[in-house]
Formats: C-alpha cells, sequence, structure tokens
C-alpha cells in the first residue's frame, strides 16, 4: 500500500481550518504587533489556501528552483499546523504565536520523508531586523519562512468582505512601512511584481474558485509513503485531536490498539491489520471542528450539544475521503457510530450496509469510551462496559459477533 504525500498535506491543513473553525476567537496579526479579534469564519477557512496562493505567487517571482518551489507549496500549507495542539490552551497571544511555530516544527519534523522542512516552519514568524519571535534575522531566515512570513501578514490585513480595491493600496503601504523591519529587500521587489496586477488581487476575494487559481500553480510532488509511514500520519492527526481534550489523551490510540488486536484475531493479514489501526488513528479527527467546551462538558449535553458532536464523524469523511488511496480506511473510521438498526450517524444506515470492519470499529469506539474517565463520569471496568455492549446487542445497535470478537481479543 502507498498513499502519495501530495493528498496528505492538504487533509492536513483542513484539519487546521476545522480547529480555527470551533473556536469563538482565533489569532490574526497585524504589522504592530499580535490582537486576538473576531475574523470571518470565510477568513479562517481558507487562509491556508489563499496563503499559499500568495507564497505560490511569490516564489515564482523570486525564481526558485523545481525542489524549493515544491517545498515552499508543502510549507504554505502546514505553515499553521501547530494551531491545532495550541488554540485550546490558556495561552496569552504571544505564546499562542511561539507555540504553535514550535508545535508545528515538531509535528513536521514526524512526517514522513518531509521532517527537513521543519525549520522553515518554526521560523516562519521571524523578521528580516531579528525582532521576531526566536530573535532570527537576516540571510539566517530560511527563504520559505521569509515568505511565509509576507504571505501570512497579506492575507491577515486581506478582507473577503471589502472590496480588493479599498484595502489593496493600504496592504502595499504596510508592507513598505517594513521593509529591512520584517521584510527584506529582495522579499518586497518580489511582491512587488506580484501585486501590481488587479488579478493578483481579484484571485485573493473570491475563495469559491480559489482551488481553480491553483491548479496552475501547485506543483507535482511524487513521494509515496508506505503503510508503516501512514501510520506515522494517524499518529500526528491522534495526538492533535487527542491533545484537545484533557479526557481523551489516549483515545485515538486506544481504539487502534484495540482495532489492531482484534484484527489479529480475526486472522487478517498484516496489511489490513495495520489499515484497521490506521482508521482507528484517523476516526476523531473530526473532532477538531467541535468547541472544546462541548467535548469537556462535565454533564449530559443538551440537544444542540449533541448534534454538534454528532456532526464531528461528517468531518471526520470529509477530511479522509480527500486523501486518495485509503478508501477503505475512510469507510471505516467514518462509520464507527454507526448502528445495525439504522439508529446511528451520520448516515443513519443499516446492517447490510456496515462491512465487518465497521462493525469491529465501532464496538471498539464504544468500548473504549465506556471505560475511559470522562468529565462527567470514572471509567468502567472491563465487565460493566461489556455489559452495556451486550445490551446493545439486544436492542439491535452493535453486531453480537463483533463484541464476542472484542472479548475474545483482550481476554474477558
Amino acid at each position: 500500500m502507498q498513499v502519495s504525500i501530495d493528498t496528505i498535506i492538504p487533509a492536513l491543513s483542513i484539519t487546521v481550518s476545522l480547529a480555527e473553525m470551533s473556536v469563538e476567537k482565533v489569532v490574526r496579526e497585524n504589522l504592530n504587533g499580535v490582537t486576538i479579534q473576531d475574523i470571518e469564519l470565510d477568513n479562517s477557512t481558507y487562509h491556508s489556501r489563499r496563503a499559499s496562493y500568495i507564497a505560490l505567487q511569490l516564489g515564482k517571482a523570486l525564481n526558485l528552483n523545481e525542489n524549493s518551489y515544491k517545498d515552499l507549496y508543502m510549507c504554505s500549507l502546514l505553515h499553521d499546523i501547530g494551531y491545532g495542539n495550541v488554540l485550546y490552551k490558556n495561552y496569552s497571544a504571544d505564546e499562542i504565536i511561539s507555540k504553535h511555530c514550535i508545535e508545528g516544527a515538531d509535528i513536521v519534523k514526524h512526517i514522513p520523508k518531509i521532517c527537513y522542512l521543519s525549520d522553515a516552519i518554526l521560523y516562519h514568524h521571524e523578521h528580516w531586523d531579528g525582532n521576531g519571535v526566536f530573535q532570527v534575522k537576516g540571510d539566517s531566515i530560511p527563504i520559505i519562512s521569509q515568505i511565509l512570513r509576507i504571505s501570512d501578514i497579506i492575507d491577515s490585513e486581506y478582507s473577503t468582505l471589502l472590496p480588493y480595491f479599498k484595502q489593496k493600496d493600504k496592504i502595499k503601504e504596510l508592507i513598505l512601512e517594513n521593509v529591512n523591519k520584517i521584510f527584506s529587500q529582495k522579499i518586497y521587489e518580489a511582491f512587488l511584481k506580484v501585486s501590481h496586477t488587479d488579478e493578483f488581487w481579484l484571485n485573493l476575494a473570491n475563495n469559491r474558485y480559489l482551488e481553480l487559481v491553483l491548479k496552475d500553480l501547485i506543483p507535482s510532488i511524487d513521494i509515496k509513503l508506505d503503510i508503516h509511514e501512514l501510520i506515522s500520519i494517524g499518529e500526528i492527526f491522534a495526538d492533535m485531536i487527542d491533545a484537545k481534550s484533557t479526557f481523551t489523551a489516549t483515545h485515538s490510540r486506544g481504539i487502534a490498539e484495540l482495532a489492531y488486536l482484534v484484527s489479529k484475531y480475526l486472522g487478517y493479514d498484516d496489511e489490513k491489520c495495520l489499515k484497521m489501526k490506521i482508521a482507528g488513528l484517523f476516526h476523531d479527527i473530526g473532532k477538531l471542528a467541535i468547541p472544546s467546551y462541548i467535548l469537556d462538558k462535565n454533564g449530559p449535553l443538551d440537544g444542540d450539544e449533541f448534534s454538534m458532536i454528532k456532526s464531528h464523524v461528517y468531518f471526520t469523511r470529509l477530511i479522509l475521503s480527500s486523501m486518495n488511496g485509503i478508501e477503505e480506511i475512510c469507510d471505516w473510521a467514518s462509520n464507527h457510530h454507526e448502528k445495525l438498526n439504522g439508529n446511528g450517524y451520520p448516515r443513519g444506515v443499516v446492517d447490510n450496509w456496515l462491512s465487518e470492519e465497521c462493525r469491529v470499529m465501532a464496538v471498539c469506539d464504544i468500548y473504549q469510551a465506556l471505560t475511559e474517565d470522562r468529565p462527567y463520569r470514572k471509567g468502567m471496568n472491563k465487565g460493566m462496559a461489556f455489559s452495556i455492549l451486550d445490551s446493545m446487542v439486544e436492542d439491535g445497535s452493535v453486531c453480537a459477533t463483533a463484541v464476542n470478537n472484542l472479548k475474545n481479543a483482550i481476554g474477558q
């Protein structure tokens, strides 16, 4: 099994958008410092794509070589990946900026075959004069980081709610004021090359058509990951979501191990066992779109809150379906809240639509959730957890065979 990294990186960038969607306020910056302010949902969800568009235009203006241009594209999508681990913490604005650089670099360091890009992510908030986050200055700042810095700021200053012609001159003035402060003369000259046309600004204004624009700019990246490397990606996804809630710190990894144990018990071949493990790591990634106050609520959810939390499975499928080559994994991971009697969500499918693998994933998820501590209760022991699963078999919710296979796999 091999999966192309050029489908994985956009999926990772989607998780950042989901993380930003789930908080009422996110960090945005201006040239005078850092502020926390309300932003348009439209702006946050498309930030990485617009920053990528700006960065790639600048990369062409700077005549980057082929490999550097590819690296720039990957970094432009991943530059804010560290936000997924810090937006939910009680950090100051300055701390969020520095920590998301550190966390992002650490995440990229663990992505197989592109770990060398971690420094470009770490230093993407540096200033040419050395007054950035880590006081790196001048040519010691990687060129990709320099491009990301100006791209980030342009997009942060640009509002899709205003006509481009009412803001482009102001943005140009701000960039000029910060030449040899935040940006080098070289970066500024590249900005002048790309920003003099109305087309540059119009492309930024039209989020719905940005994918069509990017189509002509995105390079082909011929990097394949094998199944063991895909597990590393799965662990990144799992850690991002499990870091969001103090009560689910090991949830995804726990389900991954349970799914793997049951798969081995069922005699699946080695590759399929690993694919089930990956599905477990991926299954809750959609929870990045759910506000933390709901995930950590100390008590029962009301109707609206439950509707919101149910949507996480929809977002899981949305992310995973964007990755070519993992269609089975997507299906197994995204169906873990479906029920044999049709009372599950989000699709409400019935038993004949649910494969053995989906049924296994569902009971592993329920068992893991029951045995974990939650805000409103302590985790149950094995006996109590299986008693509940047995009652769910009786009412037609889950598969009796899957429950028995789980019991046998873990020695109940």
